[in-house]
């Protein structure tokens, strides 16, 4: 065997690996990336869910006071205690949206070869095949 031709078959083969390397790490830093941005969405749709409840509860404290008063015998605005129970059922409905979203966004799962989306439930990528 001649040692320049044994040489070069070496030198192609390290470049293939290398290009299958960068590939490779390169699908899985996008997958990460995609990851990464997927727990930050997530994040801030949890954040906006805990400051809507917050709000709920200073309504539902208003509106106690207010039945308090009415127990009591002191005159209370109804049309003011309806705002803050149409506020409430607003909020409710946004917080039940959220979480719609939430869910949708749990029901996929990202490849970690090429980093497309898959159902959750799949046990290979639609995209390239890979087994998740």
């Amino acid at each position: 065997m001649d040692t320049k031709n044994f040489f070069e078959k070496a030198i192609v083969s390290a470049e293939l690996l290398a290009n299958r390397t960068g590939v490779v790490a390169t699908r899985a830093a996008d997958a990460a990336g995609k990851t990464a941005t997927s727990f930050v969405s997530a994040t801030k749709l949890n954040m906006q869910i805990f400051d809507l409840n917050t709000e709920i509860e200073i309504l539902y404290k208003e509106i106690g006071k207010m039945v308090y008063h009415v127990h009591t015998g002191m005159e209370e605005d109804q049309d003011a205690l309806q705002a803050k129970l149409l506020l409430i059922d607003e909020k409710l409905e946004k917080i039940e949206e959220i979480r719609e979203k939430l869910n949708a966004a749990k029901a996929k799962t990202c490849c970690p070869n090429c980093g497309k989306e898959c159902p959750s439930g799949a046990a290979f990528c639609s995209s390239c095949g890979a087994q998740l």
